[in-house]
Order: structure tokens, then sequence, then C-alpha cells
């Protein structure tokens, strides 16, 4: 109650002790205040060293890793000098047989054998040493250059194998004890330093909860909160409100009027959509009052500011994401989109995808299905040559049929046959011609049949009938 009864300072006795209540909580919130940047000076604290002590850990284990490292590798060499000895020493070994057995041949031999079987040894002589027997003497020196091999390599073994084994000892004797040594101290001062913080902790928290403890039931003769609430005298504020509203208050008895909540204008536009993809040429132009659909305007101003030079026009897509965008902003409002803008006029090619799109979703399409059939069965015939009597039967059949649509679709098409009009003229740089264009929008003007049978020849003939349409616009619609 705002109006309640007045304690010595003016107050209601409920207000009285809310504001009591009030000033309790000061103190109890500084305490939590306190108690939270301890908390946080910890966590930092704590963080940091975590960081120091994970570096020192990761040294260590780099330290290990990079002794075996170079034991492995040293271990690894050693293992090709101990194959190349023996592959020397195996070497020599044979030489050695060879040359004391060619030297007790020599010593033991008989004339007669020697010119007996001289063919014979002369083909064993070939087998094991080619085409030229070797003399005892180049037999010498070849063991020799064996021996001499077969102690570098020895020497080489010998020499590796004491520094592997001097590295090993240095490793396994030394270095891996003092590691295990640094491990284990940073193991126990981790320990130590999480204990000291875990206390930390406990006593910050306990000394907290104390503290908040003596604010709400001080100690000394101070009253804590239930006091506080025990203190207010609901019946006393009533009779004081009652009194004053007696002699203050006044009733409004008149009815409260509505207020219309105002939303911004973007809001507005969602609240209430003016959708034109999927919606006939009659119930939109009739909606906006217009007598050619304004996307058809906005994309149509927009290509032949900034396309009718861009080679393929209305040939190339756009990116499928910024012609859903399109299609999504014009489905909104057409009015405020801006298509001079640069995110828009960037790529051409996506203003004009959506309006080729918008033209494709036309309920019923841009042509009537009853002037449909009919302008259709002007270009049934596959020849395009013609004397001048057909092309007048065409330009006044074709006006004719025209001139049966509704009025909107009238407007309509021809508004998009002047714009690509337009557009040829600059088929020099745009390299779209009238039959170029004739392919593109033929099938969009007017759809083809849904029977499969149908759809290629109607798909043909859609699209010389817009190629005729384009190179005799002027004469058409002049016989309207």
């Amino acid at each position: 109650m705002d109006n309640g009864s007045r304690t010595s300072s003016g107050m209601s006795t409920q207000q009285a002790a809310w504001q009591r209540l009030v000033e309790v909580h000061e103190p109890l919130a500084a305490n939590r205040m306190k108690f939270a940047i301890t908390l946080f000076e910890m966590s930092e604290y704590l963080g940091n060293y975590v960081k120091t002590k994970e570096n020192v850990r990761r040294k260590l284990r780099e330290t290990e890793q990079r002794y075996q490292r170079a034991i492995e590798e040293s271990q690894q060499l050693l293992e090709k000098a101990k194959t190349k000895y023996d592959m020397q020493c195996a070497e020599w070994e044979k030489l050695l047989v060879r040359c004391g057995d060619s030297k007790q041949a020599e010593t033991t031999a008989v004339p007669s054998v020697h010119s007996g079987n001289r063919s014979a040894k002369n083909a064993v002589s070939g087998i094991i040493f080619g085409k030229h027997k070797p003399t005892l003497e180049s037999l010498d020196r070849i063991c020799q250059e064996a021996g001499v091999k077969a102690k570098v390599a020895n020497e080489a073994y010998k020499r590796l194998l004491q520094q592997t084994n001097a590295m090993r000892r240095d490793f396994y004797d030394v270095q891996q004890p003092k590691i295990l040594a640094s491990v284990m101290g940073l193991v126990e001062e981790v320990d130590q330093f999480l204990k000291f913080t875990l206390g930390k902790y406990a006593y910050t928290y306990e000394s907290a909860v104390l503290a908040d403890a003596i604010t709400l039931k001080p100690m000394d003769a101070q009253v804590g909160m239930v006091e506080m609430v025990g203190d207010i005298d609901s019946k006393a504020d009533l009779d004081s409100y009652v009194q004053a509203m007696a002699t203050t208050a006044r009733v409004d008895r008149a009815s409260i009027p509505y207020r219309e909540y105002r939303m911004s204008p973007r809001a507005r536009l969602y609240a209430n959509p003016r959708p034109i993809f999927g919606v006939s040429l009659h119930d939109q132009l009739t909606r906006d009052a217009r007598r050619v659909p304004l996307i058809m305007v906005r994309c149509t101003e927009a290509v032949e500011a900034f396309g009718l030079q861009n080679e393929g026009i209305y040939r190339q897509s756009g990116q499928s994401s910024q012609v859903q965008r399109l299609r999504s902003e014009f489905d909104l409002d057409a009015e405020h989109v801006d298509l001079h803008a640069s995110s828009y006029a960037s790529d051409i090619n996506n203003i004009a995808s959506v309006l080729k799109m918008y033209l494709r979703e036309l309920p019923g399409g841009l042509v009537p299905h009853a002037q449909r059939t009919t302008m259709l069965a002007h270009f049934s015939s596959e020849s395009n040559s013609e004397d001048e009597l057909e092309l007048a039967q065409k330009i006044s059949g074709l006006a004719a049929n025209i001139r049966e649509m509704p009025q909107v679709n009238r407007d309509t098409l021809r508004c998009l046959l002047v714009h690509l009009d337009k557009v040829q003229a600059f088929q020099e740089y745009n390299m779209m011609n009238s039959e170029n264009l004739s392919i593109v929008f033929g099938p969009t003007i007017l759809p083809p049949d849904n029977a499969p049978s149908n759809a290629a020849l109607d798909i043909r003939r859609s699209a010389r009938m817009v190629k005729f349409i384009l190179d005799n616009r002027r004469a058409i619609f002049d016989a309207l």
C-alpha cells in the first residue's frame, strides 16, 4: 500500500519495513560481490599457474622425445653400418677362399692335365671370372682391397657402436632419471598448490557465509529480517489509506478509449504482404490499381539501365539465393524494392531471372488459353518461307487474337514486347537477337501443353511465334 499509516519518518509501516529489508540486502550483495571477485582472482591465478606448469611438462616431454629420437637414429645408422660390415667381411671371405684355392691349384697342377683339359678349364674360368681369367697377382690385389674395405667398415661399425652405447648410457643412466625427478617434483608442486587453492576457497566460502549470517541476524541489539517484517501493522496502514483516499480520491467513470498500437512501416509490410507470384494478373492489378505489374516495370527499367550490353542477358541465369531473395522482397511489397541499388545492379542476371520466374508462375500464363491455341495455329507449318499475303494474314490474325485478350494481359504483353525489342536492338553487344529471345521467352509466355506428346511441338511453335511478333511488333500492335 502506497499511502498506509505513517511512521515518524512519514512512511507507512509496510514501506518502512520494505526499506529496511532493502538496506539489509545491500551488504548481502556487497558480500556476494566480494566473494565473486575473490573467486575470479583465484580462477585467473589458477589458470596462469596451469599454463606455466603445462609448459614445463611439455618441455620435459619434448626433451625425453628428443633423446629417444637421437638414440633411434643412431641405432638405425648402427644397423646400416653392421650390415655393410657383414657384407664387406663376407666378400673378403669369399675372395680369400678363391685366392687360396687358386694358389693351391697352381702349385699342384700337372702339365699333361693342363694341355689335355685346357678347353674345360677355360670354360670353368669363364663361368667364374668372365671372359678373362685373372692372374694370381690381380687376385691378391682384389683380396687385399676387400680386406681394407672390411677393416674400414669394421672401424665405422665399432665407432657407431661406441657412440650409440654412450648415448644410451647417458640417457638411461643420467638424462632419464633427471627427467623423472623433474616430473615427480612437478607433480608434488602441483598437488601442494591445488591443496592450498582448495583451502583458500574453503576459507573464502566460509567467510562469505558467515558474513551473510551476521548481516541477516546481527549478534548485537539490532533486529533481523524476521523482526523487520513483524513490525508491519496492516490494519493501521489500511485505516490510514482509507482516510487519505476519502478526502483526495476522485473516480473517473468515463469509458476508456481504444488506443491502437502503431506498428513500424516494416512491421506493417510483414503483417499485410502484397504477394504477386502465383497471383493472377487481374487480381493483383485490381488490388494495386495499376495497368501493368510493378515487377514488370521495375525489372525492365533495371535491365534497360544496366543490362542492354550484358552478353547473354535473359539467357544467363542468376544466383539462386539472390533470385529467391528478390522474389521474397517483391512478394512482400513491390513498391519498396529499389533495383537501382548497388546490391542488385551488380548482377543484372538476378533481376532478369526473377522476371522470367514471375512470368513462368503466372496463373494461366501471360497469353490466356483461349487465345493460345488460335495463335499457335498460325505457326503449325515448319516452313519459314512465306509470301506477303501469308505475312499480312499472320499479322492481322495475331492482332485479332491479342485484341481478344483481357486488357491486363494485352497491356502487360505490349510492355514486355516493347522491352524485348529494345534488348534485341543491342544484339551486337548482348548477342540476343529475336531468335535467341524467342527461345527463352516462348515457353515462358506460352507454357507448353501438359501432354508430353505435344510439349516439344508447342515449345518450337511458341518460339517461332515470339520471334515473329518481335520481328513484326509495330505492324501487329498498330493493327490493334
